[in-house]
Parts: C-alpha cells; sequence; structure tokens
C-alpha cells in the first residue's frame, strides 16, 4: 500500500512540474510576442500569398516568385473568430480554397489617399464601346479554366486591373478571343 501511494505522489509531482514548465514556456514565448490585429466583419484586408505562390505561377514559366506580390486582396471579412484568431473571408474566384485564414496571415488594408501621394493612384482603363454601344474590356490573359455544367469556364485577368477583379466566364463568352487561343495552345502543348 505504501508503494501504491509513493506512486501516486510521484505521478502527482509530475504532472504539477509538466503544468509548470508549460506555464514557464509560455510566458517566455509571449513576452516578446506584439498583440495580434483584431478585426471585425466588414474589414477589409489583404492576405498573404506566400502560401499561395503557385496559383500565381501556375502555368507561366516566365513568372518568378521573387516578383510575386506578397499579398493579395482587398477581401471583405464576412465572419469573425477572434477567439481562434481565424478569419472567414469573401474570396469570388476562388472556389477551391478555404476561406478561413488564421490573423497572422492578414494584414489591415490602408486605402491610398489620392491628396497625399497623387501619384500612387491607380487609374484602371474605362470600358471599350462597341459598334453596337455594348461595354467591352480588355483580357490580359486567362489565368485558369474549370469543368461547369456541359461546358467550360475560364477566369479572366483584365488589363489595367487587379486579381481582385479576375472573374470567372463561360466559353460562350470568349468567342474571338486571343487570350483564349493563347490559353488553349498552352494547355494542348502541356497536356
Amino acid at each position: 500500500m505504501e508503494l501504491i501511494e509513493r506512486l501516486k505522489c510521484d505521478v502527482e509531482d509530475a504532472k504539477d512540474h509538466l503544468l509548470e514548465a508549460k506555464c514557464l514556456q509560455a510566458f517566455y514565448v509571449n513576452r516578446d510576442r506584439s498583440p495580434e490585429d483584431s478585426f471585425k466583419i466588414g474589414d477589409r484586408v489583404m492576405l498573404s500569398t506566400l502560401h499561395h505562390q503557385q496559383e500565381f505561377t501556375a502555368g507561366d514559366p516566365s513568372c518568378i516568385t521573387k516578383f510575386i506580390p506578397r499579398f493579395d486582396g482587398p477581401y471583405k471579412i464576412i465572419n469573425s473568430m477572434p477567439e481562434f484568431s481565424a478569419y472567414t473571408l469573401d474570396l469570388p474566384n476562388s472556389p477551391n480554397i478555404f476561406p478561413t485564414f488564421h490573423a497572422l496571415q492578414l494584414k489591415r488594408f490602408t486605402e491610398n489617399d489620392a491628396t497625399l501621394f497623387p501619384s500612387r493612384k491607380h487609374i484602371s482603363p474605362g470600358p471599350i464601346m462597341t459598334s453596337y454601344g455594348m461595354e467591352e474590356y480588355a483580357i490580359d490573359k486567362i489565368i485558369d479554366e474549370r469543368h461547369r455544367g456541359r461546358g467550360h469556364q475560364y477566369l479572366v485577368h483584365w488589363v489595367g486591373y487587379g486579381p481582385e477583379e479576375d472573374r470567372w466566364l463561360p466559353r460562350h463568352e470568349l468567342d474571338d478571343c486571343e487570350a483564349l487561343d493563347t490559353w488553349q495552345k498552352r494547355e494542348g502543348a502541356i497536356a
């Protein structure tokens, strides 16, 4: 009996020492840690591209990861879980990406103040008016392709616009499109 009591006492001591070690580790780790940003629903944030570099360089051998943007966006926060440091973003052009990210992957979006920095204002080109009176925008390139229903959709990047404006368009809207021809040639050469 005395041996069993001594073993129980030793186990309790070991548990106490482990708990004390965890507390000390947490204290020393958190001592120099800066407070993390807290966001609320509706805030606009930039998303780190560190874990998504392959998406930026996919299919383009001339693209060098050194020159891709470090943050992408802005994206709107649609759900906030600050107790877990997790935030859900509205990613309209990325249906295959799980939209919840840790706060360390987000950075608060700061709008450019055109009065302080007028040379930094990004002016997006306006639409081209067709002979039928319809607006058209210039396509820079096609980034991705996916199968939807009986046809295909293509992720289109527009000339003069950022990646937040990329849109999925069905095949029938891209008739007589040079960017589609280039995409199909490249994909045909790879396949």
